[in-house]
């Protein structure tokens, strides 16, 4: 598919959407080619305020009509943290679209302040706690009329392939050192599509998908823990592949805002908008995440975890 955004995103007059990530990378770059067809409102998180205001005032310079909001959010605080920012600075009554795209990869050992091994935390966990809240507002949306279309896109990777044995070790997700840090990574990744697919089955009203970007040159690997095998891959066989931020928000764009009849519920793309096939050397899904039973145990073990949490309906 030859993309182009400028083209192939539709006018989104009316509509709420919250991007997290938002103040770098592919989300920074979501921002502002989503600002640009003129929704309602678009929301972003990130960590820095003051890289939060920088993005607000381009934004406006490029798309003076459409309102963009920052809230200082860290997917890998606590659930009541997580909650207490959303609940205080999201203030609209409906959510159309939740680009899930923050993320961190193969950082050093660390957990989370759930006590989650930190990118199980930072790349799955606080998304499943954001959506936990959220949820019920995004399917009030998709039945408040009859052309009403709510999205969720989980931004997932090609690295989900390389996950710990298994896929999702459920025993070790509270030891911050279970295998390689890119096998951490993996697991996360995974999750994210696993995610997508329990929620197409669960809430049917949103359509939820997840998507992998392509190689993207980004910050993402800024704190990488060094690898010999890492360095390879990334100096040597996969340089020539990368895309820039912009390119690399393609996928999550079509998947948020192409035709509703075009994208399928529950799938997994590569980039632009091809349904993943077996896994290759750059892009596919891998068997795990076809796993029905892994994704409903998964399913299981989050809405068990955050029993409890109020959501902001």
């Amino acid at each position: 598919m030859k993309y182009n955004p400028e083209r192939d995103i539709p006018d989104l007059s009316g509509k709420v959407i919250l991007i997290t990530g938002g103040t770098a990378g592919i989300g920074k770059a979501a921002v502002f080619e989503l600002a640009k067809h003129s929704p309602e409102q678009i929301y972003f998180t990130g960590r820095n305020a003051q890289a939060g205001a920088g993005i607000i005032a381009e934004a406006k310079q490029s798309s003076p009509r459409c309102a963009v909001t920052f809230i200082k959010c860290d997917l890998s605080a606590s659930r009541e943290d997580i909650r207490n920012s959303i609940q205080d600075q999201f203030k609209s009554s409906r959510l159309d679209i939740l680009i899930a795209n923050a993320g961190i990869m193969a950082v050093p050992p660390a957990l989370g302040a759930e006590g989650f091994e930190i990118q199980f935390t930072s790349n799955y966990l606080g998304h499943a706690i954001l959506l936990k809240l959220l949820r019920p507002l995004m399917v009030k949306t998709a039945k408040s009329s009859p052309d009403s279309d709510a999205r969720l896109v989980m931004l997932s990777s090609f690295g989900h392939t390389v996950h710990l044995p298994g896929g999702i070790d459920f025993d070790s997700l509270r030891t911050p050192d279970a295998g390689t840090a890119l096998q951490r990574y993996g697991q996360s990744k995974l999750a994210d599509i696993l995610l997508a697919k329990s929620m197409a089955k669960h809430y049917p009203q949103i359509t939820s998908v997840s998507v992998h970007p392509g190689l993207v040159r980004t910050n993402l690997a800024d704190n990488v823990e060094p690898s010999f095998m890492f360095s390879i891959l990334t100096s040597l066989t996969w340089t020539p592949l990368y895309s820039s931020a912009e390119q690399g928000a393609y996928n999550a764009l079509w998947a948020a805002t192409a035709p509703k009849g075009s994208v399928e519920n529950g799938a997994y793309y590569d980039p632009v908008g091809k349904k993943a096939g077996k896994k290759g050397q750059t892009s596919g899904l891998a068997d795990a995440g076809r796993d029905k039973d892994l994704a409903e145990r998964l399913w299981k073990w989050t809405e068990d975890e955050l029993k409890g949490l109020e959501d902001l309906s």
